[in-house]
Parts: C-alpha cells; structure tokens; sequence
C-alpha cells in the first residue's frame, strides 16, 4: 500500500511539472495542489446533531479527557486535533491571532457556555496531542452539532464542510435522526464519499431496543444517501471510563475495539486512497479548464478574418450587456446597504428616545442614595461616574451585539442573492461564447465559495477595542457653595451628550465595517465576471493576431495549440489511469 501511495502520489508531482511547462504562466492552483501533495494533511471530521456525544466519542476515542463535555449544548467552536509529541493548545482568532493555552483552559474558548455566541471571536483551536490516530498527517476534528438552539453553532458545522475528507457521523438511539440530522447528511454527501456511522450511548437502551433502533436508523441513513452503510453500535462513556479506570470489562462492553480496528484499517488502507482521488478530482478540472481556454483561441483562429471580426464584435455586445448587468447589481448592493445604514439609524434613535431617559432615572435614583450618605463632593462625583460609565458600557454593548447579527442575517441574504444572479451571468457568458464558436465550455469560474451560507457567520467578525468606551471624566469639581441640584443637572447634560457621542461611534463602527464587507464582496464578484470575459477575450485577441501572420506562423501555432491540447488529454487520460490505480490499491 504504501509503495503504491508514494508511485501515485509522485506520478502526481510529475502531472503538475508537466502541466506548468505547458502553461508557462505561474498558476496559483497548480501551486495549492503541490502544497497539498506535499502536506498530506487528512481531516476525519466528527460530526452530527448536537448532544449525540461527540466530544465524548473523541475523548475515548483518543484515551483522554480533553475535550469538554456537558449535558447541554456545549461545543460551539471547530476543535483540532493533529499529532503532537508534548501536549498543548493553541487558541485561532478571527483577527489571526495565535495564543497558547493549557489544556484545562479549552472549555473557555470552545463552549458555549463560557463562550456564548463566540464573544471572544475565536476562529478555531487546535490541540495537539500525541495518539496514534493522529499520526501520519490525520487531523481529527469536532464541529459543533446541527440541530442546536443556538443557529450559529449550526452555521460553523455547515462552513467546515468543504474541509471533510472523511466523516464520522455521530447518532443515538434516542431521539432517533432529526430533520436537521437529515438535512446534514444531504448536504455532507456532496463533499466527501467516506463516511462512517456510529450509533451512541448504546448503555442507555436495552439490546432488544437496540436492534430495533439500528435496523431504523440504518434505514433512515440508507435512504438519505442512496446506498448501503455500516453502522458502529458504542458506548464512548464506557470506553472512556474504561480507558481511564484501566477497567477491560467497561471497554469491552463499549464495543468501542470493534470500531477501533475497522478505523485503523481505513486509516492505514483507505485514507491515502481517499487522499489521492481528492489530488486527482482538482487536476481534473484544472485540465478540463485549460483545455476550454485552447479550443476558444483554436476554433476562432480557423476561421476567416470578417467571420473572426463578426464574432468578436457578437462577443462584445454581449460583454457589454454583462457589464451594465454586474453594475445594475452592484446598484443594487448599493441600495441595500443604504436601506441596511438607514435601518441602523432608526434602531440608534430608538434606543436614545427609550434607554436614555431610563438612564437618566437610574442616576438620579442613585444619585439620591449616594447624596444621603453625605460623602464628599469627590467621592460623589467618583461614585456617580463609575455607576453612569458602567450603565452606558452594559446598555452600548448590548446593542452593539444585537445590531451586529441583525445586520449580518440581512447582509448574507443580500448576497446570497447577488451571488446567484453573478453566476448567472457568467453562465450566460459562457454558454453565448460556446454557441458562438460552436465549441463545448462550462464557466471558467464562478462564486460558489460567496454562495456558501458558511461564509458568512464570520461576515461581521467582531473587533475587540474597536469602540471602547470613554472614561466619564466629568470632574466635578465645584466649589462646596454650589447645590447638588447643579451638580446633578451639569451631570444630566453630560450623560446625555455622552450617550449621543456613544450611538455616533456605534453606528460609525458598523457602518465601516459593512462598508469594508460589501466592498471586499462587490470586488470578488467584478473579478470572477471580469476573469471570465477577459480569459476569453485573450484567447479571442491572439487568434487575431494570428491573421496578421503569415500562413506558414499561423499554420505552426494552430499546431501548437494542437499540441497543448493533445498533451493536456494526453494528462487527461493518465489521471483517469490513476483513479483506477487508486481503486485498485
């Protein structure tokens, strides 16, 4: 197996030298695919309905208890475990920031409870620890569940989908699949073709129970993927426990070793074939891509120069179309986000018309209290500014966090929206520009990743110190014949320009960074329409300019267009031996 894996696996470096000396141009693809070979990183993702015991099921799994669990909807933040020989973790911001922190810190950063909704704005945390499972590149991971009463646990479930290479599908005998379990495993189909089920907390049920609830749940999970599955009855609190305890009887009676060998099977024969397919699916569109790209200038340089000169002039009014369209649409971002700035105003003049004289009661009741201790106009005037600054901070960052996920719910339909109709015009691009020239193209490119509802949990990723409030600094100091009716009425004044100056750097906060959002959006969807007309335009120009060479030049650069393309599916066919290789392996 191994030998088999590094000839494929080098057989693979070989396709991209190949394909680089064919395209002389430094590919940015070709690049992430030779880091990818190089690495050998491999992600077995654990995954499910929240509470089915996933943190649990890693901890056993591993032999460990480090990761964090509970009896209410806990893991809110992606965990990653990767081979390390000294034990320790490290803490992903969202800003990119690294911190390490020791294990028995984890559940400050992962859990929802300590974590809720993700204030500290982590990205991820990886651990590393040295199991065996891990070794050899494989990186075992858990994701929040599916299915919780809290929507963005859900969301970072969904956006890690990209990255699975190989699922462990946790369930339970009781509740049996949800909708939203059903939902999971509809979508996870499409990113990986290894997966493995295993039904947990078995120790809850009796066996004649637990027959029943295997042979449903295997049906249920049959029909969601259209094919036959096997799945692993455990108890991971058993198997833990037995680990930990050293207990042989608790282990056994887990049936965790049943599962623990066919995964180490998979890891040691199955991973590095599950591996190569994924290197070998992203040769494949890159050929397929590039031989779109020779046909385009191959079959317009055949043609006459009028019959050339008609399409292009074809080509560019519908280029032209295109353009008014992607500005219509970027019109029409536009509007969105003023109707969107103009919403958040409205929420700010609400809170000043409702919270503010609710502030201003609040001091002068404390104010009350404070004065009948007869402190002195100092300690007054610090007791006051402390209660009024903390009131303020509790009520803006309150508001600050509500206004934020209001406004990043309406900005992903926004552009969940935009993106839809871009890829329809760059569809469209395409598809004109292969009636055109009576050649077979799919789109160079298109806005899948922006059209990923996951890409957006982090859309307005909050940033720590961006509007941290101001120190009072009133400074009362008044001299001792003055009243404390002035005093309150001065202090009155400032908490209420205080508070205005607060819902001004609030709305400035979100207001530029909705902006910075939307104009980084707007110029990934000019760029993926304008690659795909500027990628045919090229291939256009220089069939062109082939018509000013002689026939002799023309002749030798139709051949060797002819040649890329013959090498290009001369690639094509040896991938396609590989993948049978690989199934062979």
């Amino acid at each position: 197996m191994e030998n088999q894996f590094a000839l494929i696996k080098g057989r693979l470096f070989d396709v991209v030298d190949d394909l680089s000396k064919i395209n002389k141009n430094k590919d940015k693809r070709l690049g992430e695919i030779t880091e990818k070979l190089t690495l050998e990183q491999f992600n077995l993702v654990v995954m499910g309905q929240f509470k089915r015991g996933k943190s649990t099921f890693i901890n056993a799994l591993i032999g460990a208890k480090i990761l964090p669990t509970s009896i209410v909807p806990l893991t809110s933040i992606v965990t990653i475990l990767r081979y390390g020989q000294e034990s320790r973790a490290v803490v992903r911001y969202l800003d990119e920031k690294e911190e390490e922190i020791h294990l028995t810190d984890i559940p400050k950063f992962v859990t929802e409870k300590q974590n809720p909704k993700n204030k500290l704005h982590v990205k991820e945390v990886e651990i590393l620890y040295p199991s065996d499972y891990l070794k050899d590149g494989v990186r075992i991971i858990d994701t929040p569940g599916v299915g919780s009463v809290f929507k963005h646990n859900t969301d970072v479930a969904y956006a890690f989908l990209p990255y699975v290479d190989a699922g462990v599908f946790i369930v339970t005998p009781d509740p049996p699949l949800g909708e939203a379990e059903h939902r999971f495993l509809r979508e996870v189909r499409e990113h990986a073709d290894k997966f493995i089920f295993v039904l947990n907390k078995t120790d809850l049920v009796e066996e004649s129970d637990l027959l029943e609830s295997m042979d449903f749940t295997t049906d249920l999970i049959r029909e969601d993927l259209g094919q036959s599955i096997n799945l692993y009855p455990v108890s991971a609190k058993y198997a833990l426990l037995g680990k930990l305890d050293g207990d042989t009887d608790k282990l056994n009676q887990s049936n965790m070793l049943t599962f623990e060998k066919d995964l180490k099977d998979f890891l040691h024969h199955e991973k590095g074939k599950t591996f190569l397919r994924s290197v070998i699916g992203s040769l494949l569109k890159y050929t397929a891509d590039e031989t779109m790209a020779y046909k385009i200038e191959q079959e317009a340089a055949r043609l006459s120069v009028e019959e050339l000169k008609t399409k292009i002039s074809t080509f560019e009014q519908y280029a032209d179309t295109a353009q008014k369209d992607r500005d219509r649409q970027n019109f029409i971002l536009e509007g969105h986000i003023r109707k969107l700035q103009q919403k958040l105003d409205d929420d700010l003049a609400a809170l000043s018309k409702e919270d503010l004289p609710v502030l201003l009661k609040k001091m002068e009741e404390k104010f009350a209290e404070t004065t009948a201790r007869h402190i002195s106009s100092h300690d007054l005037e610090k007791e006051m500014e402390d209660f009024v600054f903390n009131e303020i901070m509790v009520a803006f960052n309150r508001v600050r966090q509500k206004e934020a996920e209001k406004i990043a719910a309406i900005l992903e339909q926004i552009y969940l929206d935009i993106a839809k109709r871009t890829n329809e015009i760059i569809e469209n691009i395409v598809k004109m520009t292969s009636d055109l020239f009576q050649v077979e193209l799919k789109p160079f490119t298109t806005v899948e990743k922006l059209s990923k509802k996951g890409e957006f949990y982090f859309l307005l990723k909050d940033d720590p110190g961006a509007i941290e409030l101001i120190s009072m600094s009133v400074r009362f100091a008044l001299p001792k014949f003055m009243t404390k009716g002035i005093i309150l009425k001065r202090m009155k004044d400032t908490v209420s320009g205080r508070f205005e100056r607060h819902c001004g750097r609030v709305r400035y906060d979100l207001v530029r960074r909705v902006d910075d959002t939307s104009r980084q959006f707007k110029k990934t969807l000019n760029e993926k329409i304008d690659l795909t007309v500027s990628t045919i335009r090229e291939a256009l120009s220089r069939a062109m300019a082939l018509k000013e060479q002689s026939e002799k030049e023309v002749s030798q650069t139709l051949s060797k267009l002819s040649d890329r393309l013959s090498n290009v599916e001369d690639i094509r066919k040896k991938l396609f031996s590989f993948q049978k290789d690989v199934s062979a392996i």
